[in-house]
């Protein structure tokens, strides 16, 4: 009994706080958030950063398992960086300058982020590409997340990059984590943990 207890309560805090990184990397402290997605009652870390709207304010403020992170990136333009995808094409962040672009952490193994796979796609399907670019980054081999991505019908780009990539992005620590990253090329909002499609759009489209 005792056993099941606890096999249910990690089940529990996976689904909150989502998965950490198998091999993270250390970021520094001053560009981590700490509360846990589940505290709505800590100070938000975005609250005195000019680059942070009152329309993203207002949306961080109602969130619901996720917490803003590597907030003194914010309004800083993002490196770029070469990928490819599941099926060969190569993507460069760059290539997108003038769309909006979600770069999402991810993994097969990982429950929230399963989980966020239906929002991704409804968001692909109300969003058209000329408007947003997502790139679902996972570091497994691309055979595990080809196969994932065909048994999800996933219809947004899926990338296996099991090279390095720049920081901020080489200093997330757990995922689903997703840089949310403006037309002009600079970072606007890193979410850590699962989001649902209202929340995903209206951080695309906050000014």
């Amino acid at each position: 009994m005792t056993e099941l207890v606890l096999v249910f309560c990690l089940a529990a805090c996976i689904v909150l706080v989502g998965c950490k990184k198998s091999s993270p990397a250390k970021a520094p402290a001053d560009k981590q958030s700490s509360p846990s997605p589940a505290d709505k009652t800590a100070a938000p870390a975005t609250a005195k950063n000019p680059a942070v709207s009152k329309a993203l304010e207002e949306i961080i403020a109602h969130r619901n398992s996720w917490n803003p992170i590597l907030v003194d990136y914010y309004g800083k333009e993002m490196p770029d960086f070469k990928v490819e995808d599941i099926n060969g094409k190569t993507h460069r962040l760059k290539d997108y300058r003038g769309k909006n672009v979600m770069v999402i952490m991810w993994a097969t193994w990982c429950l929230p982020c399963r989980e966020e796979i239906p929002h991704i796609i409804a968001l692909r399907e109300i969003m058209p590409a000329d408007k947003l670019a997502i790139l679902a980054i996972s570091n497994e081999p691309v055979d595990t997340v080809k196969a994932m991505a065909q048994s999800r019908n996933i219809n947004y780009t899926v990338i296996s990059n099991q090279s390095s990539l720049p920081e901020p992005f080489s200093i997330v620590r757990g995922i689903p984590t997703a840089f949310f990253v403006r037309p002009d090329g600079a970072l606007k909002l890193v979410v850590e943990g699962g989001s649902q499609l209202g929340e995903m759009k209206a951080i695309i489209l906050a000014e």
